[in-house]
């Protein structure tokens, strides 16, 4: 009997051991999705290991039961989107059939590399891709005249459910999944022409939160959905009033005074509003990064600069920033620390094409597309790195490459690739 509980016990720890090891594995899934040159899907290790592609070509006509054979010199996915567990990734891809166009939406499971989801249409135009928080659904930015937000994959049909529209229009999920905040052009009961609103996904209801909002990027709720901020337009004034409100929208309170060209950024791990703004209206870069602590009501600058964007770490300790150099020809990858405020240079680059995009529209990526490792040591970007770089080398032989976070250091190249995004665990 003894000799038997013993057996019993080793095999029951054993196989703790063995479901703890799995589960650990699941959970840290630190891969690497990126779009290489030939417009090919894959997913890779930081260390350049394990590089698998997802379906494409005669494994893509199998499971999409596509007829036509795939022309690889014009068809190519664009803009991968990890699912916040690590499990999906999701993507766009043109494809050309006999001589027809047609944009696709694809969701890939990433442990099997096979295709859970596709929907293809004509002119559908997919410019943007963001996961609920739940991992259970997109929200989806169409092109056209006017942009619509699009909810997918749908419960009564394959084709994504429009729920806005709007130009320009920008979003935010809420950190349940069951909410988005909606910043909406185009909007002719507002004063401003722009509106900010919440909706409700499960009942469609919408409600208005702001009339005059000022023409910034995406409204957003604190990590935790306990607060939310938005910029509001001042009576015949160039400056802003940055909003604060609870995250339902109620007892909305002016915080302080900004200019018309601001971007807004909350912390991953505590209420704490990162603020990039720039006195030219028409800079394509901003001039500083200042920190609204809404608890104690504070606010401080954190740098002075000239860049494009910048990003959270996922630890909330530190931000990246694209930097431009003084002769505006070349960028630097920075780092600034929140305690202490201290700056450093990390490496010298220039942005391939979708990079430039990411940073146009930073505030709107950095909520859905990751350049920081989940442990927050390194980050990944495409386009081209050395100690002197090409202003063109990004765009012409961009490539993808991974970098640890620290002063001088040097980019390691994983792949040729347009753009790149890590996942989140």
């Amino acid at each position: 009997m003894k000799r038997k509980y013993f057996y019993s016990t080793a095999l029951v720890a054993t196989l703790f051991l063995i479901t703890t090891a799995l589960a650990l594995s699941a959970a840290t899934i630190n891969r690497i999705a990126f779009v290489d040159r030939a417009g090919d899907l894959y997913t890779i290790r930081p260390d350049g290991t394990d590089r698998r592609k997802l379906a494409s070509g005669e494994m893509l006509q199998q499971i999409t039961f596509s007829p036509q054979p795939v022309q690889q010199a014009r068809d190519f996915y664009s803009w991968p989107a990890w699912s916040p567990d690590g499990q999906r990734l999701a993507s766009f891809r043109f494809e050309v059939s006999s001589g027809q166009p047609t944009d696709g939406l694809y969701i890939f499971d990433v442990p099997t590399s096979r295709v859970l989801h596709v929907y293809k249409e004509s002119g559908l135009r997919p410019i943007y891709a963001y996961w609920a928080p739940n991992s259970r659904q997109l929200g989806l930015l169409f092109g056209g005249r006017a942009l619509s937000l699009g909810l997918w994959p749908t419960s009564g049909g394959q084709r994504p459910q429009t729920v806005a529209h709007g130009a320009p229009l920008y979003f935010n999920w809420r950190s349940d999944g069951q909410a988005v905040l909606v910043h909406a052009g185009g909007d002719r009961e507002s004063e401003s022409g722009h509106s900010v609103s919440m909706l409700n996904i499960e009942s469609g209801e919408r409600q208005l939160l702001s009339r005059s909002p000022a023409a910034f990027g995406p409204s957003s709720w604190s990590f935790d959905g306990r607060w939310l901020a938005y910029s509001s337009q001042k009576k015949d004034e160039e400056k802003s009033a940055l909003m604060i409100a609870a995250g339902d929208g109620s007892q909305p309170e002016s915080v302080a005074v900004v200019p018309d060209r601001t971007a807004l950024a909350w912390s991953p791990v505590q209420p704490l509003l990162a603020i990039a703004t720039t006195s030219f209206v028409g800079d394509p870069l901003f001039e500083e990064i200042r920190l609204f602590d809404v608890e104690s009501g504070s606010m401080r600058t954190l740098i002075k600069d000239d860049f494009a964007a910048f990003f959270w770490s996922p630890d909330g300790t530190r931000i990246l920033y694209a930097k431009r150099k003084l002769d505006r020809a070349r960028w630097a990858w920075a780092v600034v620390e929140l305690n202490g405020g201290k700056s450093i240079e990390v490496t010298n680059f220039t942005p391939s094409r979708p990079q430039t995009l990411v940073f146009q529209y930073f505030d709107q990526y950095a909520l859905s597309h990751h350049l920081w490792s989940p442990d927050g040591q390194f980050f990944t970007f495409s386009g081209h790195a050395s100690s002197e770089p090409e202003p063109t080398q990004g765009f012409g032989s961009p490539a993808v490459y991974v970098v640890q976070a620290v002063e001088g250091a040097s980019a390691q190249q994983l792949s040729d690739g347009h753009i790149a995004f890590w996942s989140p665990q």
